[in-house]
């Protein structure tokens, strides 16, 4: 089994987080590889990340890809809808960004099946869905990026995991997988049974923690998420992505509870879900 990196995802041009200080705070606990997510109702600029990146000694792992955009002109990104224009103006969407990955150094973009709120399974959408990842996968061959599509919260389409799973394998190639996020698929009510039912499609985790309320997106180890069980599960079907967290929290409440205990808890989940 690889030694998983250990990388964060990284917030640009939000109100929320000052991007130096989430930067400090990656450098002193030595995280080096970075998942990029910015916001898109500030135009930033793919130079942009890739100076502050170079400045930081940073590196860009992947690309969180556009889901919503809030207030501003495009959609929800809904690759699930059964309207084929909205289908067609996502796939586009994501081939741009495609171009933004390419151009801040990373392949691998992260995509929603469905646009927030939406909670409707019924066989249409699926139909939609599978015929959306198909045409991803197409995109992906074309700007030789991959495309990792991410589980979603019950009760949104996309919280079943065999179902993102059945799509992915039907489009088949190397240019559309699966990425985890523990704080979904605890909403979702089988955390770990999603990783195994991922499987060798798994190219790429988002590991957080919640109370099994709400998606808190809290440090690990200071909610209800079973990361332990999830890390042995990542281990169990060969896992070999970055061992990404991802934490939306205030940057002094990171400060706070990013403890040592709670740094060697993380440091332990790495290498449960290595295998070692």
């Amino acid at each position: 089994m690889p030694d998983l990196p250990l990388g964060a995802v990284i917030a640009f041009d939000f109100q929320a987080w000052n991007i130096q200080e989430e930067i400090a705070i990656l450098r002193e606990i030595g995280i080096r590889r970075v998942q990029v997510w910015r916001n898109y109702g500030q135009g930033i600029t793919a130079r942009h990340v890739c100076e502050t990146l170079d400045a930081a000694g940073l590196a860009a792992d992947s690309l969180h890809g556009y889901f919503q955009l809030e207030p501003g002109d495009l959609p929800g990104s809904d690759l699930s809808s059964p309207d084929t224009a909205v289908r067609q103006g996502v796939i586009e969407v994501l081939r741009r960004e495609a171009e933004f990955a390419r151009a801040i150094g990373c392949r691998d973009v992260i995509v929603h099946p469905v646009a927030p709120g939406q909670e409707s399974a019924d066989q249409r959408r699926r139909d939609s869905f599978v015929e959306a990842v198909a045409a991803l996968a197409e995109t992906g061959r074309r700007d030789d990026v991959r495309f990792l599509v991410e589980n979603m919260p019950r009760p949104m389409f996309g919280s079943d995991a065999r179902l993102l799973r059945q799509a992915v394998d039907a489009a088949g190639g190397r240019h559309v997988g699966l990425n985890y996020d523990s704080g979904h698929a605890m909403l979702a009510g089988d955390p770990v049974g999603a990783v195994r039912a991922m499987g060798p499609r798994l190219w790429g985790i988002h590991l957080h923690d919640n109370l099994g309320e709400k998606d808190d997106h809290m440090i690990p180890g200071t909610g209800r998420v079973p990361l332990e069980e999830i890390a042995r599960a990542l281990a169990e079907v060969g896992y070999g992505g970055t061992f990404m967290l991802e934490v939306y929290r205030p940057t002094d409440e990171v400060r706070r509870d990013l403890t040592a205990e709670r740094l060697a808890f993380i440091e332990r989940l790495r290498r449960l879900a290595s295998g070692s």
